[in-house]
């Protein structure tokens, strides 16, 4: 509200580049070309469903890692500033190294990778190999490079699928896209992981440790893991490297029906993830089994997990300001 009242522009009839600006009649008819463009629908297509797909993550994480690994918030703090650090050097490195790599041999390299590594560090922890909370937190290190390579990836889309004059269209629309699938894929996580017994938000299991339930966590993890790689499917909408992405935009049809397409995609997405991770943190609706819950019914429960607790919040937040 602040900077809308108290930053005055003046208005442009000319733009930067010379041209005449555009009217609001017409910059609504490019914004809708854009979006019955086949080529524009399959990058919001993998925006949205690469993570919808690989974020369905099993609810037991945090668990493992605050009961388990008995991770102390100080020294999960110092361990994400290293991995931001780490994370500064993956950019530099996709950038002097990698940058013609071939986008889709990139993000099933890196994600095979982050997978096997949280793998190796979970397991040990899961069945009580090493249960140490600096042990655990390498995993926090290690993923930052290949994160930044997908951090990357994602950017040279956005960049490749803008034109002159919609490039906030195309940023707002792609990350939100992209925003949109983490609570979606949490949402649909909560519904999916309710199932497994002994129940895997319940603290006491974690304290009770028998080796049943390590066994449940284990199968919750793997099933985690299946969803990260079947992820890999959707590298088929999304183009080789820079080049392809251009050929798509000038080469491939339009048609209202991929623009009527992206629009009800994205709208039943923000009206599910909303109502369920709402209602799932509400006392009254989060036993309803609709919300991840086991039925309002029965005993009252722990409230599902999110995953990891900073990383849903940061979503949460980015949702809510796009």
């Amino acid at each position: 509200p602040v900077s809308a009242l108290m930053v005055h522009e003046p208005q442009a009839v000319v733009g930067l580049d010379g041209k005449k600006g555009l009217k609001c009649g017409e910059y609504f008819s490019m914004c809708w070309d854009l979006l019955k463009s086949k080529a524009f629908f399959y990058a919001i297509l993998y925006m949205f469903l690469s993570p919808v797909i690989g974020g369905i993550s099993t609810t037991a994480s945090s668990q493992v890692k605050i009961n388990w690994a008995g991770v102390e918030n100080f020294q999960n703090q110092m361990f994400s500033l290293v991995g931001n650090l780490l994370f500064i050097v993956g950019l530099w490195l996709v950038k002097t190294r990698y940058l013609n790599t071939s986008w889709r041999k990139l993000l099933m390299v890196t994600m095979i990778f982050l997978n096997v590594v949280d793998a190796f560090f979970s397991t040990l922890t899961i069945f009580d190999v090493v249960r140490n909370q600096y042990f655990y937190l390498g995993e926090t290190v290690l993923v930052e490079i290949p994160s930044a390579a997908n951090f990357v990836v994602s950017t040279f889309i956005i960049v490749e699928m803008a034109d002159d004059g919609n490039e906030g269209l195309v940023y707002g629309l792609m990350t939100t896209a992209g925003n949109l699938g983490s609570p979606f894929a949490r949402a649909i996580g909560n519904q999916i992981y309710r199932y497994f017994t002994p129940s895997l938000s319940s603290a006491d299991n974690y304290i009770e440790d028998t080796l049943a339930f390590r066994w449940t966590v284990f199968h919750s993890f793997l099933l985690s893991y299946g969803f990260a790689f079947a992820s890999l499917g959707m590298l088929y909408f999304l183009p080789r490297q820079k080049a392809e992405a251009q050929e798509r935009k000038k080469t491939w049809p339009r048609h209202p029906i991929y623009g009527y397409a992206n629009i009800v995609m994205l709208s039943i997405a923000l009206i599910y993830s909303l109502t369920v991770n709402f209602m799932s943190m509400s006392p009254s609706t989060m036993c309803m089994e609709f919300a991840g819950g086991d039925g309002c019914d029965l005993a009252p429960v722990t409230p599902p997990m999110l995953g990891n607790s900073s990383n849903a919040s940061n979503a949460s937040a980015r949702l809510l300001l796009l």
